[in-house]
């Protein structure tokens, strides 16, 4: 059985949102063998770093909390989309989406993972239309997984121009889990049948948590 992590490595300052105000991450021993008798470590880590998953109370103060969300979403059978022909800059389109199947759980491969760590990954990544992302919503999507920072264009990433986040509200207003930042996306499209599991750290309060993405594969019987 073929199991993928898709999910990027926590680690001292990595890419964090491309926003001056996001936490930077940072990992520091507390203690050690030698001088407490174990290895112990202190995280520092914001809501939205690398790998994680998206909370309604993100985007909409009355919305649900990380530890609120419907686990029954986490983990499903997975429609594996391959858009990596959508590239730099460019908007997944309703004529796009009328093309593929949709079912609860959607994953979008644009390939973008392989920017990680560059100057090109938060800039001008592929995103969604807003009519897409209605489109998905209407025929039945529940979660939403993708391997760019966001399925809005530039979000809080860069200046916003018009209204902020429309695709997150939307999204999150429907209580759609979105999770973003996956890593290997590429090794997904063999042909082969995945679950995805994607499990958030739960944390009370918090608009978002890093997660452990897995996709396993389905073995027909």
């Amino acid at each position: 059985m073929k199991i993928v992590d898709l999910s990027f490595e926590i680690e001292s300052n990595m890419p964090t949102c491309g926003t001056a105000w996001h936490q930077c991450v940072e990992i520091n021993a507390m203690g050690t063998i030698e001088s407490v008798g174990r290895n112990t470590h202190k995280i520092l880590v914001g809501s939205h770093s690398g790998t994680h998953m998206d909370a309604p109370f993100h985007f909409l103060n009355d919305g649900k909390r990380v530890q609120d969300l419907d686990i029954s979403k986490m983990i499903g059978s997975v429609t594996i989309v391959d858009f990596r022909s959508i590239g730099y800059g460019n908007v997944v389109s309703l004529e796009d989406v009328h093309k593929i199947e949709v079912t609860s759980h959607m994953l979008f491969v644009f390939g973008w993972y392989r920017n990680w760590k560059t100057d090109r990954y938060y800039d001008q990544f592929p995103y969604f239309s807003q009519e897409a992302v209605k489109y998905l919503i209407d025929k039945g999507m529940k979660l939403m997984a993708m391997d760019t920072p966001s399925p809005d264009e530039g979000s809080a990433i860069s200046d916003i121009k018009g209204e902020d986040s429309p695709n997150h509200k939307l999204l999150l207003r429907n209580e759609i889990l979105i999770v973003e930042y996956l890593n290997n996306t590429e090794e997904l499209l063999d042909g082969r049948k995945y679950e995805l599991i994607s499990l958030p750290l739960k944390i009370r309060d918090s608009d978002g948590s890093p997660a452990r993405v897995l996709a396993r594969e389905i073995m027909c019987e």
